[in-house]
């Protein structure tokens, strides 16, 4: 599916149904390209030299096609695994990547369609979760149950950050208007929220992340939104601290074409630039 025929800002509103069609078709065939396939087997490796072996339950969140679900039988041949995702395009895609790995593969492997996030799924039952190249139509709250305890906190923390400038012009990275980047700060936490219930205290969540460089390299500004995003932010933001559901433990960044993908939905040159960030985070 040519990305130029789609309109992505239309085909999005439509929810999680875009996947079932021009979306997911699109990601599909985006994900079978070679810088794709290359990031995969990367990140799959990564996740393997990140967690025990003997790790026991591992949940892909947003699995997609099952690109990454499909890579961690091989590594962990004694763990068992869930796929969640929206569309039941992406899952039948997936089923049927998984069924190409053996029968062994497909007994550690299950499936659930749900809306994402949900947090009306069984809580801290995971040891470990994947979150890989979020292409994801968030829930709204009223669908997904969301009833966070520290939400006017991270409330009050998304709208300074989100109004917030960097002192330098020269050094903004972020075009979008105030009232955009403060739904998309609540939304990504949101989605952090939901992570860190689906794990045990202590599991490791895997977050891979487009990105135009390490964040190490992001202004200070973009590092705290990553941060709060991700759930990792424990200082306080203009005398307000934000509920932490991760210690931030380590991140490495890849240069890759993969980064095409942000581009073909926003069609700014300067998104065909970059690769992708892998994170890891303990829950707490």
């Amino acid at each position: 599916m040519n990305h130029r025929n789609i309109n992505f800002d239309r085909e999005l509103n439509r929810g999680r149904k875009a996947y079932e069609g021009k979306v997911g078709h699109w990601w599909n065939a985006q994900a079978l390209d070679a810088s794709h396939q290359y990031a995969y087997r990367n990140i799959a490796n990564f996740i393997r030299s990140a967690l025990p072996k003997s790790t026991g339950f591992i949940i892909d969140y947003a699995c997609g096609s099952g690109h990454i679900l499909s890579r961690l039988p091989q590594r962990f041949s004694r763990s068992r695994f869930l796929g969640l995702d929206g569309s039941s395009l992406m899952l039948n895609l997936a089923k049927r990547r998984i069924a190409r790995q053996g029968k062994t593969a497909l007994e550690q492997t299950s499936f659930q369609q749900t809306l994402l996030p949900n947090f009306s799924l069984p809580r801290e039952k995971a040891d470990a979760v994947v979150f890989i190249f979020p292409n994801i139509v968030v829930s709204s709250q009223e669908e997904n149950g969301y009833q966070g305890r520290g939400y006017k906190k991270d409330a009050a923390v998304a709208r300074y950050l989100a109004a917030a400038r960097e002192p330098d012009p020269e050094d903004e990275t972020e075009t979008d208007d105030e009232d955009s980047l403060y739904d998309t700060l609540m939304d990504d936490k949101q989605i952090s929220r939901n992570l860190r219930i689906l794990l045990k205290p202590g599991g490791l969540c895997l977050r891979a992340e487009y990105s135009n460089a390490h964040r190490r390299e992001f202004t200070r500004l973009v590092r705290q939104r990553k941060a709060f995003e991700e759930g990792s932010l424990a200082t306080p933001v203009d005398g307000t601290t934000p509920e932490q559901l991760f210690r931030y433990i380590r991140s490495r960044y890849f240069r890759s074409k993969v980064v095409e993908d942000v581009y073909h939905q926003t069609l700014d040159k300067e998104d065909k630039e970059g690769g992708y960030n892998i994170t890891l985070l303990k829950a707490l």
